[in-house]
């Protein structure tokens, strides 16, 4: 598969920036809340849990076979749960849970592509069996209540910082989309990646590890599971075992949307992000116009088929 020319692309890019200031114009005339300063901060409070698992989504479908995450909800979950269990039970720091929890994600992502890329397992049926799998312990653990014993200091994380913008925006979203970004568009590692999308065989033909190279995409996955777990901790100061619930179609449908090819070898960061803001501006707003979830859920499915839609046409110019 051919990359496609710049100029589409770009023009792909465009258009999703006019559909999120179309998205903006729509829910600003559905109610007149949304455009309050106050729904800046409320907005923004949103974009990073979600936001991070659309990042570690973005890997692994940009590393293709066709490669798709559907666990990142439960392993969110999960490693929320874990956290809480270090320290609430166990009294551990909470900074030194924290990064136990991201290690811990990165282990459970470790399972999902030593399945996929060791014993050859479709990823939709092994992220299936996984998301069944976390989820499951995650409310077997807690008997589906939420944990909490975490200290009042963990809540500064997403506190409201500069000018009202929440900490976690700005010290944990802002940062890891920003790394992202370089290491997709400028290190071998990412070249990688796309190479690994665009033709494995290919790839492996100029020495590219690609099992290798798939199975840490899921690892960073996992990890930005994990770190998505300890802000949606701090957010709700504690860890509710089905706190991913719905999060891993969402993340699909962000990345899908923001020009990921479902099956690997294109797709870019800032595409993720914008779409982020798309699909987070459409929950709020119709959320704040008092629209059912239900009409709420059936606007994103219109965007992943505009976005599919969108993608094949491309791909036939």
């Amino acid at each position: 598969m051919t990359a496609l020319p710049f100029h589409l692309l770009r023009h792909r890019f465009l258009l999703l920036v006019l559909l999120w200031l179309a998205s903006l114009v729509t829910v600003s005339l559905l109610s007149p809340y949304f455009l309050q300063a106050s729904t800046i901060p409320y907005f923004l409070q949103y974009v990073p849990v979600l936001g991070l698992l659309a990042i570690g989504q973005t890997f692994v479908m940009i590393g293709g076979g066709p490669g798709i995450d559907i666990s990142v909800g439960s392993m969110l979950s999960l490693t929320g749960v874990f956290m809480a269990w270090l320290c609430g039970t166990l009294g551990v720091p909470v900074v030194a849970a924290a990064l136990a929890a991201l290690a811990f994600g990165g282990l459970l992502g470790l399972g999902n592509g030593i399945l996929i890329n060791h014993f050859r397992i479709a990823s939709l049926m092994a992220t299936l069996a996984t998301f069944f799998v976390y989820g499951g312990l995650a409310l077997a653990l807690t008997d589906g209540r939420p944990v909490t014993g975490f200290p009042d200091s963990f809540a500064w994380l997403t506190q409201a910082g500069w000018f009202g913008l929440p900490h976690q925006f700005l010290y944990v979203f802002v940062p890891v989309a920003f790394l992202a970004h370089v290491f997709l568009s400028r290190t071998r590692g990412g070249n990688h990646l796309y190479a690994c999308g665009t033709n494995a065989e290919a790839a492996r033909l100029v020495g590219v590890p690609v099992a290798r190279v798939r199975l840490l995409a899921y690892v960073a996955s996992g990890v930005l599971a994990g770190l998505a777990a300890v802000v949606n901790n701090s957010w709700f100061m504690s860890a509710r075992p089905d706190a991913g619930t719905g999060l891993e179609l969402l993340s699909v449908t962000i990345v899908v949307l923001g020009g990921t090819h479902i099956f690997g070898g294109e797709g870019s960061i800032r595409g993720t992000i914008v779409a982020l803001f798309v699909v987070t501006t459409l929950q709020i707003g119709l959320e704040l116009a008092g629209v059912s979830q239900a009409w709420q859920l059936a606007v994103v499915g219109l965007l992943l088929i505009l976005a599919v839609a969108l993608g094949q046409s491309l791909h036939r110019r």
